[in-house]
């Protein structure tokens, strides 16, 4: 006898999954297909959160504040909508499959294929190609944010890891954790800066840092950002120059390399 397709029950399996995961974020095999299962477990940061507190008030920079902290039920709510906003708006984030009041489960956007990588370690292997490599990759990401940005949204969590090729080829966001900043201006130029930060390291390694400046420049010139966008971008370069201290190598860790490489890029757009 032809045998049945096999019908996943995502609730039943939430409900099972969700109380034995002691981790914010997991991939879970169910019937042979690969999710992902979200709950509101405090991951906000600890350390970090308040370290980036400290900047955000210290350069006056309010877009750089991390979201308030708010209770699981309120917090999966909100990310429940900004999937669903995406969505409607064509902008390929994953799809709910069942939802609960503190968790959800969402489909991999990679179509569960072993290894698939995320944009930035698209980047991290192509440098040994060349600048070029680098260069087209990145782009991708920027217009990837522009997709974004045409439908007046924002990402919030624009790192490089953060965003994955779908089988067809499309780039997505694989997450919408952070909630938009105070003004949408605010939010889209988080979203810049934290692509630039995510992946000006990885320019530097492949010599594309100088080639970088003319298609950044001409993103930030197209229409779908605004005078307020530009200006917020501007403003967030001149408050961030105490960056210029950051020795211009690793020695304090990736994450102070990478923001110091991240203001170099965006101050040779601003004023070379």
């Amino acid at each position: 006898m032809p045998e049945h397709p096999r019908t996943v029950d995502y609730a039943t399996a939430l409900a099972r999954l969700a109380p034995l995961q002691s981790v914010p974020l997991a991939v879970h095999e169910l019937q042979g297909e690969q999710v992902w299962l979200r709950h509101a477990a405090r991951d906000h940061w600890g350390m970090r959160r308040r370290l980036l507190g400290w900047i955000a008030r210290t350069a006056r920079l309010p877009m750089l504040n991390p979201p308030p902290l708010a209770d699981a039920r309120t917090t999966i709510a909100g990310e429940l909508a900004r999937l669903q906003a995406f969505s409607i708006s064509g902008i390929r984030v994953p799809q709910v499959l069942a939802s609960a009041d503190e968790a959800y489960v969402m489909s991999d956007l990679r179509g569960g294929l072993p290894g698939a990588p995320s944009l930035q370690q698209e980047i991290e292997t192509a440098i040994a190609a060349g600048s070029d490599a680098v260069l087209a990759l990145w782009r991708q990401g920027l217009q990837a944010l522009d997709a974004v940005h045409a439908h007046g949204l924002c990402v919030g969590h624009a790192f490089a890891h953060a965003m994955v090729r779908c089988p067809d080829g499309v780039i997505g966001f694989t997450d919408l954790r952070d909630a938009p900043a105070a003004t949408l201006a605010q939010g889209q130029a988080r979203d810049a800066l934290a692509y630039l930060f995510s992946t000006a390291g990885l320019l530097h390694l492949a010599g594309a840092r100088e080639a970088a400046r003319a298609p950044w420049t001409e993103w930030l010139a197209q229409p779908v950002r605004d005078d307020a966008f530009r200006a917020t971008v501007q403003q967030a370069v001149t408050r961030l120059t105490w960056l210029r201290y950051l020795p211009p190598d690793a020695r304090w860790g990736r994450d102070a390399w990478c923001l110091r490489a991240a203001w170099e890029q965006a101050i040779s757009l601003h004023y070379e």
